[in-house]
């Protein structure tokens, strides 16, 4: 979701997009030519005669992505400064799911665009023999200009493979007034507490929790990682890099509660369910609470998605334990042939993640800015409360997207649905997993 930019679902529908997604079907934009079998392969990116170089760039910010303002703008921006110097040749793919899926088939023909950004997920460790080391392309002050958690991420044995964009700082939201109606008079700081809030929204007649299967299942694998890093040693886990075993007390303590929002507290269409639906639910008012990110945010005032006033009733709060999402985020990745290309896509890179290109994405998309620079009084005050949360949490991790490998990330949404209608056991989830990523080092 990454996720991950969040998709408007339009008034009235259920299902728009994918989270970060856009509307179906792929095109240019006006600034861009297409290649006649509609990719964006690297083989495509030349230099014309005039000098112009061309970079090719899929991207998932178009269409009803709460991305597409700021990319658009962005675009508007960079071609009145590099117009004639640099042409970004964009292909719009559907969502982050399918921008994922596409990269991969690419990468199988070697055929890698120049410029990647996945929307969190992590191809680096799957797709590094194609993708540029940038370690020798960033300079010192740019470098410098970001926090240093961004370059982590992105970073693989002391070599840069990717340039960051924004930070994750991720919790959940809650309705106050479902809240108000079940007697609830704040947010659960134990998961003790948290099954309590559960039980007492389903005795007024409030399903309590926004979950989803499809797609890595965002929402419930938030859930996840947040209950994992109860402990020390859970917190470890979740700041681990391509862990290679979930047979773990915590994770399988944490499936089991996994497997019982399923059971007892969520909708009856979060099994097979996407981000959408989730999202849909609790914009609705079906649900009490949902995890995700900042990005959210601005969707709550959007009057063609939620009622009048519907952001007066969110509150935010930190995940049970004082946990927080609160890291670096996989950016831009560069898979560009010839030098020419490479130094261009790093320009273009470096564009959108330069101060103001950052606080406008805050203003903008509500995404937390990795450039020390950028920010900003013209913001939700929500947003400012969820990086407020973050500041103040106890514990801090990063989501399974950006560390865990990309077979492991599909996995989940073929063994959620059969942890949540208990054709498996939180210990044979956790043998899945195992087995999944143990196939990436035999």
């Amino acid at each position: 979701m990454k996720r991950k930019n969040m998709t408007k679902v339009l008034a009235g529908a259920l299902v728009a997009a994918m989270c970060g997604g856009m509307l179906a079907g792929c095109g240019s934009s006006s600034s861009a030519t297409e290649t006649a079998d509609g990719s964006a392969a690297s083989a495509a990116s030349t230099a014309s005669a005039e000098g112009e170089v061309t970079i090719s760039f899929p991207t998932s910010w178009v269409g009803v992505s709460v991305g597409t303002e700021w990319f658009n703008d962005r675009m508007e921006a960079f071609n009145a400064e590099y117009g004639g110097k640099i042409k970004v040749d964009i292909e719009e793919i559907a969502g982050d799911q399918a921008y994922v899926d596409k990269m991969k088939t690419l990468y199988t023909s070697n055929s890698l665009p120049d410029v990647i950004s996945t929307g969190g997920y992590n191809l680096i460790d799957s797709m590094s023999d194609q993708m540029v080391d940038l370690t020798d392309y960033i300079d010192e002050d740019f470098r410098n200009s970001l926090y240093e958690n961004g370059w982590e991420v992105n970073s693989r044995d002391g070599k840069i493979y990717g340039i960051p964009y924004s930070r994750q700082i991720i919790g959940y939201y809650y309705n106050k007034e479902l809240f108000a109606q079940a007697g609830i008079e704040a947010a659960p700081t134990t998961w003790e507490e948290f099954f309590d809030v559960c039980d007492k929204l389903l005795a007024a007649g409030i399903t309590p929790l926004s979950m989803d299967t499809a797609d890595s299942g965002w929402c419930t694998s938030l859930l996840l990682g947040a209950m994992i890093a109860q402990t020390d040693e859970g917190e470890e886990f979740m700041n681990t890099l391509l862990p290679t075993d979930y047979n773990t007390e915590e994770f399988i303590n944490a499936a089991a509660m996994i497997q019982e929002l399923f059971q007892k507290y969520t909708t009856s269409n979060a099994v097979g369910g996407a981000y959408e639906d989730a999202a849909s639910n609790f914009f609705m008012g079906n649900t009490a609470m949902i995890a995700n990110g900042p990005w959210m945010v601005s969707d709550f005032y959007d009057d063609t998605m939620v009622e009048a006033g519907f952001a007066d009733k969110i509150g935010t709060a930190a995940f049970p334990g004082n946990v927080m999402y609160n890291s670096g985020k996989i950016g831009f990745n560069i898979a560009a042939k010839s030098e020419e290309t490479i130094e261009a896509a790093v320009t273009f890179c470096e564009f959108l993640t330069s101060a103001e290109s950052q606080t406008k994405m805050l203003e903008i998309m509500g995404e937390v800015p990795v450039n020390k620079e950028a920010a900003s009084d013209e913001v939700y005050p929500l947003v400012n409360e969820v990086i407020e949360n973050g500041n103040n949490a106890a514990r801090n991790i990063n989501d399974f997207q950006s560390l865990w490998y990309a077979n492991v990330v599909d996995e989940i949404s073929v063994q959620y649905p059969l942890l949540a209608q208990g054709e498996i056991t939180p210990e044979q989830f956790a043998q899945a997993l195992t087995d999944a990523a143990k196939k990436n080092v035999e």
